[in-house]
């Protein structure tokens, strides 16, 4: 007790940071709600504006009963801050993730404070806001057209990273370099935070520290640039945050008090940024670095690892241990690999903001190109094997933070409180950990994964480390629901991608993946016909049912096939009709199965009643659109599979359908 009432005494500003972050999370737990869609009309307020680099903005509009709405546009907004609007449109939720390894945006608002996104039919200027508050609307203009004149100098490519590493802002990057960047544990990169104010600030610093420079003069005029900088990236929580500290730390000020006036401002200026995973994870890992970089540091002087090495090593070790509370809510990569990735392109992001300004200065932005390209490879690198790497998916929470303890505890230095803790901490590991061991050892044999990709079809079938899709959604599916499923199973390649027919709610997705080189073998209904037999492993395999001969690739020609593992079997019939139904039944084919995927998203023209005899399925799994535009699944059809008596299954009401097999 007396060592907390010391840091409380020593740092007046701790106590009150904890309990702000403390409040807004009980708040968040207790007295937020899900947003309702719902129709809007009536006055808001401008909140705040986000410029962004592709020329769009996001605004923050308060409705007059208190909700915040999320408003985009694609183009600079000529609002202020503080303006009366009158809005009248349509209030969107985005939906809850459907798939496993989804985004969940709807959540990431709510913890944003965000009730619903605004569609708006008008939205009507009605009033500006105080003169004094519109001053933020001009300098956040004025710096956006200073950062679009700085990305200016350089290409396409290269302006998506600068806009990403150097003002935080992500909007220029594509998808897969997203998704790059993500798997290598290198996100945290793409916001501005303290390694980039530490290379923008380096040469003043070094400057300013100079003997003879009197420290009135010094600390005012580093502030200034931590001002320019901060306003020139754009203000983002990471950017407050290393503003405080940067400033802080060049006055010699506590690390620690440093956060906690970080964090108040931060919470004066919005609330809801203590809920934000990004504030939450910068914070963890500064206050681990801070904490335990120390410890660290001695421990790996003790096994004789160079002290360069170990002040390399030390802020990369310590910033793990300060992300494993998140570790069972984001999918985090542990390997050499990933460390290496960490270590390098850390160091060329701090080389190439020590080398920003001097270019912007001269417009010879060459220097910061050739660094681009060199940190694209070595993502890139890690990247392509990141998959195959140790990913905590799935860990249980329990066992996480169990480990987080046990972890925290063995780097304490000798004392009472660590004898105390160390056996307890122990002890959670070994039961928890337990509990993690069996889950590991009694995994599936098979898992099969009826993704839901809307109006179309996508099935994944695991075992044993192969993999086989059959058809993948439309290509936007493809890229935003079954990529990101192989992402979390930890798929980089499927062995076998099938397009049942040649439809793009069936193949265009596939032949997204095979763009990004994430298919193995990739088969189509011209490359498959009865009597084909595809082998997943020695005991499992896909025997090809249908067609016989290929016409023009449509729904007749679509690829059936039936799945069996010892007791279980599985009919895929592609977007076949009454016509191919009959012609199986006619031609004695083996359709009896455990599980139907029904045909053609429930058509009225697929799965009639003798076909339904022939395979008597015990469930009907039917992949369809919420509020499907062809009325899918047809009434008459949902009639036939009640009538049999076999359990329906959509994955419009379920989202994705998951059956594990041992």
């Amino acid at each position: 007790m007396s060592f907390i009432a010391e840091n409380i005494r020593r740092r007046p500003l701790l106590l009150p940071a904890v309990i702000m972050a403390v409040f807004m999370n009980v708040y968040f737990l207790v007295f937020t709600e899900e947003g309702v869609a719902s129709y809007i009309s009536g006055k808001a307020t401008v909140r705040h504006i986000d410029y962004r680099s592709d020329g769009s903005s996001e605004i923050i509009l308060v409705t007059q009963d208190g909700k915040r709405l999320l408003y985009k546009v694609d183009e600079l907004t000529e609002y202020d801050i503080g303006d009366s609007v009158f809005v009248e449109g349509t209030v969107k939720i985005p939906d809850k993730p459907t798939n496993p390894g989804e985004f969940d945006y709807s959540e990431y608002l709510r913890r944003k404070g965000i009730y619903g996104l605004l569609y708006p039919d008008e939205v009507l200027l009605t009033g500006k806001g105080p003169g004094i508050i519109r001053i933020a609307s001009y300098i956040g203009r004025f710096f956006y057209q200073v950062r679009m004149r700085t990305l200016a100098m350089f290409d396409d490519t290269d302006r998506a990273y600068a806009s990403a590493l150097y003002m935080g802002d992500t909007s220029l990057l594509d998808d897969d370099m997203r998704r790059a960047f993500r798997i290598s544990d290198c996100s945290h990169l793409l916001a501005v935070s303290g390694t980039h104010f530490a290379g923008f600030l380096l040469i003043v610093s070094e400057i300013l520290k100079k003997p003879g420079v009197k420290r009135k003069v010094a600390v005012p005029v580093f502030v200034l640039f931590c001002l320019m900088t901060g306003s020139f990236t754009g203000w983002s929580e990471s950017v407050t945050r290393a503003f405080v500290i940067s400033v802080m730390s060049f006055m010699s000020r506590d690390y620690i008090s440093a956060m906690s006036l970080a964090s108040i401002m931060l919470f004066v200026k919005d609330p809801y940024c203590v809920l934000s995973p990004g504030f939450q994870m910068s914070f963890a890992v500064s206050l681990s670095i801070r904490i335990l970089g120390g410890r660290i540091k001695t421990l790996l002087l003790r096994i004789r690892l160079p002290a360069t090495l170990s002040d390399i090593l030390t802020p990369v070790f310590a910033s793990m241990v300060g992300m494993m509370p998140f570790w069972s809510r984001t999918s985090y990569y542990l390997s050499f690999v990933h460390i290496f990735t960490q270590i390098i392109s850390s160091f060329i992001v701090t080389l190439s903001c020590i080398f920003f300004i001097p270019s912007v200065i001269t417009g010879l932005p060459f220097v910061c190109s050739f660094l681009f390209k060199i940190l694209d490879r070595i993502i890139a690198l890690c990247s392509s094997v990141a998959l195959s790497c140790w990913s905590s998916e799935g860990l249980s929470p329990y066992f996480v933070y169990s480990l987080m303890a046990f972890t925290v505890v063995c780097l304490m230095p000798y004392s009472v409180i660590r004898k105390v803790l160390l056996i307890p901490s122990v002890t959670a590991v070994m039961i928890f950990g337990g509990f993690t061991a069996a889950s590991y050892i009694t995994a599936p044999e098979v898992r099969i994964v009826f993704i839901d990709v809307g109006q179309g079809d996508s099935c994944l079938i695991m075992s044993r480390g192969r993999s086989i899709l059959i058809d993948g959604g439309v290509e936007d599916e493809g890229r935003y629901s079954v990529a990101p499923v192989l992402d979390y199973y930890g798929i980089d390649k499927v062995d076998f991608a099938i397009a049942s027919h040649m439809d793009e709610d069936h193949i265009g997705g596939l032949d997204y993946l095979e763009s990004q080189e994430r298919i193995g073998t990739f088969l189509t209904c011209f490359d498959l016909h009865k009597g084909d037999v595809i082998y997943m492993t020695d005991v499992i395999r896909l025997d090809c049912l249908w067609p016989c001969t290929v016409t023009d690739g449509g729904n007749e020609d679509s690829v059936v096939l039936r799945f069996e593992y010892e007791e279980v079997s599985v009919l895929f019939t592609g977007d076949i009709g009454f016509e191919s139904e009959e012609q199986l039944i006619n031609e004695g084919a083996i359709l009896d199965s455990d599980i139907l995927k029904v045909g053609h998203h429930g058509s009225s023209y697929s799965t009639c009643s003798e076909f339904i005899e022939c395979v008597s399925p015990q469930t009907a799994v039917i992949s369809v659109a919420r509020n499907s535009p062809y009325g899918h699944p047809a009434p008459s059809t949902v009639q036939r599979l009640e009538d049999y008596g076999c359990e329906i299954r959509m994955t419009a009401l379920e989202g994705a359908i998951i059956y594990e097999f041992s």
